[in-house]
């Protein structure tokens, strides 16, 4: 997520726009951020729980952003997604560095 951020964001400042490769990307990755949900959720199934409750915030959040950002911007202009899914895309990266220190 976090190159995907930053490839997202220089197309940004180049003056582009939400491409279909991007578009894919993005969709690749958050199906990656739901992958490891569910590598979290076989975890938590077998007994391996979080360093703290918190982990599990950041792992909800991580999987239902880009979704609802999805459904907020779907009718916008390209442009204007591509720099708001870049920078949740970031977002999402830092959660997952959050996610690896609070899960133990």
């Amino acid at each position: 997520m976090a190159a995907l951020g930053v490839w997202g964001c220089w197309t940004y400042v180049r003056g582009g726009s939400l491409s279909g490769s991007l578009a894919g990307a993005f969709v690749i990755g958050q199906g990656l951020v739901v992958v490891q949900a569910a590598a979290g959720i076989a975890l938590y199934l077998g007994g391996h729980r979080p360093a703290t409750s918190v982990h599990y915030l950041y792992g909800v959040t991580a999987i239902l952003v880009l979704p609802f950002v999805w459904s907020y911007m779907k009718d916008r202009h390209p442009r204007q997604g591509l720099l708001l899914y870049s920078l949740l895309a970031l977002f999402v990266a830092g959660l997952a560095v959050r996610g690896m220190a609070t899960g133990g």
